[in-house]
């Protein structure tokens, strides 16, 4: 073997581990959850706070800087 060869760094074997995910993918994660709890057509204190709820994560995800 060459002494350039013996020179280099090792390979890596392994894969990298695994990114975690991003904020906003908690973001929209959360959002989904809440979409999921909307009704359509009831008027409620419950409802309409899930509607503010759910643009503000819009926002925040559009922005992209969390929350």
């Amino acid at each position: 073997m060459p002494w350039a060869d013996r020179s280099l760094p090792p390979e890596r074997d392994d894969d990298p581990p695994p990114t975690t995910p991003a904020p906003l993918d908690a973001l929209e994660a959360e959002r989904r959850a809440l979409i999921a709890q909307v009704r359509r057509g009831v008027n409620s204190k419950r409802q309409r706070q899930l509607v503010h709820q759910i643009a503000a994560l819009t926002l925040a995800i559009l922005k992209g800087t969390g929350r």
